[in-house]
């Protein structure tokens, strides 16, 4: 027989001073008071002795109220304001496991906060690329390249995500003494099929454009670079599909932000596809077009040109302005192909350019074949759904007590250029380059080039007096550091 006196009042007493007690596994020393005072049952002491003994769960925990209901010990309405009070009590714990605590991280990865359910994300990165630049002949042209020590890159930039679907990204470069917006955009992701993308960013073209200065293997792009400056970055919106192994783009942009008075409007699509995608194994097929059109008639130029180095301001191959541009198409086509250590990675892109006022359009090419060798065995890290590569991460970090040394690779690219058309000499340019890194870490750098441009034709370029037919010996020295 269950008593109901003193045990009934201390049953409430209890709990309504611990208030808990609906959510958690029963206090040992309350449920040896309830057995002693004949609130509970000594079958019904076991079973809720063996709940806390297991780590009882708030569901589990709500047995104690309904066995105090059952021996009569409290009323229906007492059993049901415990019960609001243990849901009441539950949720601000739930809220606080959903996403109100605060991660904070500080490793190679830069500078990062998120909360706990990663609906929020912050994170502080940046690079800094040091260059010194020299020449072993550079006193017999005319001009004569400029050498010596720059800052290539200074960059900021603060990344996230709001919202859990909400990416964005804020990118300024301090390089030169002045300040240049890089990205600034924002980033849809709550789609099943695609992302979109709006403010200034990327155009969707060429491999090369899409790799990142911190991944590419050589100090500088190859000569396919002459051909789609026009394509750089860009205020408009991008819609992005993907998987895994591959992914499609397409996107409408105006003007850069630094010139986006000046008017002007473009297309541009990308797709990739690699049928073949391990981590030291891949194959990489892809393809893009773009158009830049103008809305000034009559009075837009082009120019297409390269610089041998970023500050050397001798140009072998330049057009000049091309007066009366209606309108320009770039088609490129790229393929690479990585097995361990080793890997390949080509492209060739065909700018063609219509002009207004009865003058006859022009059309350029340029290309460019490198291949990478891996000497301490990494491979470098591919990206399928966004279809480029990265740069490779050192199994063994330099280490003076280890004596552990890095990574070590060694690069080599042949790549040319075509800009003769019609009435426009452009001159046509084939050069070499050499190239060997030393990885430290993952966020530490060092790279050094030999570039020699061993075929040249057309060129404004001076030579010992008459046009260069063959380039400057240049070398670049660079240390990057990014996080």
């Amino acid at each position: 027989m269950i008593t109901k006196n003193k045990g009934k009042v201390l049953a409430l007493a209890i709990s309504a001073a611990l208030g808990s007690v609906s959510v958690q596994a029963a206090d040992s020393v309350l449920l040896d008071t309830l057995l002693q005072n004949g609130s509970i049952t000594p079958a019904q002491y076991e079973n809720l002795t063996r709940q806390k003994a297991a780590g009882s769960s708030a569901a589990e925990g709500q047995s104690l109220n309904e066995v105090l209901l059952k021996n009569g010990v409290i009323n229906q309405t007492q059993y049901d304001k415990l019960t609001q009070q243990a849901v009441a009590e539950v949720k601000p714990e739930a809220t606080k496991k959903s996403g109100d605590d605060v991660i904070v991280k500080l490793d190679q990865k830069g500078f990062r906060v998120e909360t706990a359910d990663k609906a929020f994300k912050f994170k502080l990165g940046g690079r800094i690329q040091l260059d010194t630049n020299f020449s072993a002949n550079g006193r017999d042209f005319d001009p004569a390249p400029t050498e010596g020590f720059e800052v290539r890159r200074a960059r900021l930039y603060a990344s996230g995500t709001v919202w859990t679907d909400f990416d964005y990204k804020a990118q300024f470069d301090f390089a030169g003494n002045k300040v240049s917006i890089k990205d600034l955009f924002v980033k849809y992701r709550g789609l099943d099929w695609f992302d979109v993308t709006v403010g200034n960013q990327k155009q969707a073209i060429s491999l090369e454009l899409q790799e990142s200065s911190n991944d590419i293997v050589f100090t500088e792009r190859s000569l396919v670079s002459s051909l789609s400056s026009q394509f750089d970055r860009a205020l408009g919106v991008r819609f992005s599909s993907k998987a895994k192994n591959w992914s499609a783009q397409l996107g409408a942009y105006g003007a850069p932000i630094a010139k986006a008075g000046d008017g002007g409007w473009g297309i541009s699509s990308r797709a990739t596809y690699a049928p073949i995608m391990t981590s030291t194994h891949v194959l990489h097929v892809g393809g893009s077009v773009g158009y830049r059109g103008n809305t000034s008639a009559g009075t837009h130029t082009n120019q297409y040109r390269y610089e041998s180095t970023n500050m050397s301001n001798v140009y072998f191959t330049n057009t000049g302005s091309i007066d009366n541009v209606s309108g320009s198409t770039l088609l490129d086509i790229e393929a690479a192909y990585m097995y361990g250590p080793f890997s390949l990675q080509a492209e060739y892109a065909h700018n063609w350019s219509a002009r207004e006022n009865g003058l006859s359009g022009v059309d350029f090419g340029a290309y460019y074949v490198q291949g990478a060798w891996t000497l301490t065995g990494e491979s470098r890290r591919y990206n399928g759904s966004n279809g480029k590569f990265g740069r490779l991460h050192p199994e063994n970090p330099v280490s003076w007590d280890r004596g552990t040394w890095g990574a070590w690779e060694l690069a080599y690219r042949i790549d040319g250029n075509d800009l003769n058309s019609g009435n426009i000499v452009g001159g046509e340019e084939t050069a070499m380059t050499l190239a060997l890194n030393w990885y430290l870490n993952t966020n530490i750098r060092i790279m050094a080039d030999y570039r020699y441009a061993f075929d040249i034709q057309d060129s404004a370029v001076l030579r010992n007096g008459v046009n260069a037919e063959t380039g400057i010996q240049q070398f670049t020295v660079r240390t990057q550091l990014t996080f």
